[in-house]
């Protein structure tokens, strides 16, 4: 038995409504279509195209074709379809990656993109089929509301599981509009779940669905706030000093990175570079600029390591490390000169880093060649990295995109660095996104952040979000520019996620009450 909806085929009903119910009468494959082609659409409101009203578009879609499903299947597999459309224009960049690096040919590289895709699909999936069951058994709560949570928890678990992939999240998409304001105030979640209320609740209002008036002055209240702070802003951090900073990009292919005479040459560069710029209070290096572990190459830094410090000048590079046994690799940032500290990668890229499940996957993969790497993650208490006097909290390429290990580090921080390697993702819009998240951590903890990368994008971004300087990508060039520390935190980096837990909270009473009140008029 499911949930009934209100006549949408007569006249009086208006012209949208009819046409959004003959739509979801379509025949399943042009449905399964529709979907697609919706889901696609959403890919375009991120880096590097910014047209935010089309991720709108698409969970409209998704919202109406999970209203209208006549069973919790066939609203999985609809759910299924925005996903396959969103996920393959928006992340198959990792095919790069696998087809030219990963030394297994086009037909694997397709296969194994397709499979990575269809997986970040299963949790649309999943956001469908729950949100579909809640709204036929819990009525008193309007769709809108049961569709927020589902994704939202449908997202959470995709960020979350087995080191998780939070990636092209609902709130990235609202850069260039009010709610970017939020983030200080409630992070990239506050952010995705006014994202989805909004387009949910267009949904429902075009379908006609009843008990909106919660979601809507929840909508109202969020919208016109961040209008506020839009054109009043409210300032969270305070600025307590400068250092010039210059970035070295050293433009070093992928393919012969890690060969013997690559390295020696690379290493140069970075080096003169450096001598260039001691003027400079802090020089920092992309991830794994060095390709020597730092066993090896700690002997060999003593006498340059030493011209730093009588500069004033810090140095911070990415470096491999090996335990004393000579088993155990980390992925790792190191400062040294006028600074100090070690910091080993906490978040490991799956099938790139380490391979989940390796006992039962690693000889598949063996199988069809792909060379894997076996990192081993750091811990999760390390201390940040020293520049002089200022607290700098490392995070090395894929650990940006984790919101609440960058709130949990950014308390004992002036600013935010993070290296890079997005040179695996060649010209495809992955650098692009990988940019405009740093942006999100700089205005969620109101600290500059300051990005080194190999092949770009190299940059630096304040704490308002904003790229203030920026390198060309695919040069070899150098970046300076002042980067301010900043101290305080942001109503965000102290409360976390309840910001959205309240603002979904008052919107559920809200409607549960006015659910009851409904139900007893028309009885």
């Amino acid at each position: 038995m499911t949930r009934p909806h209100p006549d949408l085929t007569t006249t009086q009903a208006g012209w949208v409504p009819r046409l959004v119910s003959n739509i979801s009468k379509l025949h399943p494959i042009l449905l399964t279509l529709i979907g697609i082609v919706a889901g696609a659409i959403g890919a375009t409101s991120f880096s590097p195209f910014y047209f935010w009203p089309s991720y709108f578009i698409t969970l409209i879609v998704f919202s109406i074709l999970v209203i209208t499903s006549t069973t919790a299947k066939s609203a999985c597999w609809r759910g299924s379809s925005v996903g396959l459309g969103f996920f393959g224009a928006g992340v198959s960049w990792v095919y790069v990656s696998i087809a030219e690096y990963g030394q297994v040919g086009v037909i694997i590289a397709t296969l194994i993109t397709l499979l990575f895709i269809s997986v970040l699909c299963a949790f649309w999936s999943f956001s469908a089929w729950l949100a579909w069951r809640l709204i036929q058994r819990f009525t008193q709560i309007p769709a809108s509301l049961w569709i927020t949570l589902s994704v939202l928890l449908g997202e959470f678990l995709r960020s979350t599981l087995f080191t998780g992939f939070p990636w092209l999240l609902p709130g990235y998409a609202i850069e260039n509009t009010w709610l970017f304001e939020l983030l200080p105030i409630g992070g990239i979640w506050l952010t995705s779940a006014c994202v989805v209320l909004t387009a949910s609740v267009i949904a429902c209002l075009l379908l006609q669905e009843t008990n909106q008036l919660g979601p809507i002055f929840g909508l109202l209240a969020v919208w016109l706030g961040a209008a506020y702070l839009n054109y009043s802003p409210v300032s969270w951090v305070q600025q307590t000093g400068t250092l010039k900073t210059t970035l070295v990009q050293g433009n070093v292919k992928q393919d012969v990175k890690w060969l013997g005479e690559t390295a020696v040459k690379s290493l140069a560069y970075y080096q003169q570079e450096t001598i260039k710029h001691l003027d400079s209070d802090l020089v920092v290096w992309p991830e794994t600029a060095i390709t020597y572990t730092y066993p090896r190459i700690k002997p060999y830094f003593e006498s340059f390591a030493k011209e730093l410090a009588d500069n004033n000048t810090t140095l911070i590079t990415g470096i491999p490390d090996v335990s004393e046994n000579n088993r155990d690799y980390f992925n790792a940032i190191w400062a040294t000169g006028n600074g100090f500290g070690l910091y080993y990668k906490q978040r490991l890229v799956p099938f790139g880093e380490y391979i989940p499940f390796a006992e039962y996957i690693g000889p598949i993969l063996d199988v069809f060649g792909m060379p894997m790497s076996n990192f081993k993650s750091g811990d999760d208490n390390q201390p940040v990295l020293q520049v002089g006097e200022w607290g700098v909290a490392p995070f090395i390429c894929y650990e940006i995109v984790y919101a609440e290990q960058v709130r949990r580090m950014v308390r004992d921080s002036d600013f935010l660095i993070t290296i890079s390697n997005d040179g695996w993702f060649g010209t495809s819009i992955g650098p692009w996104q990988h940019l405009q998240i740093a942006q999100f951590r700089a205005k969620e903890a109101g600290r500059y952040v300051i990005r080194a990368t190999n092949t770009g994008v190299t940059a630096f971004i304040n704490e308002k979000g904003k790229v203030v300087a920026q390198a060309p990508q695919f040069e070899k060039t150098t970046l300076t520019a002042e980067a301010k520390a900043f101290s305080g935190i942001t109503p965000y980096v102290q409360w976390g996620y309840w910001p959205t837990f309240l603002l979904l909270g008052i919107c559920i009473v809200f409607s549960y009450l006015n659910g009851l009140v409904l139900n007893r008029k028309n009885t």
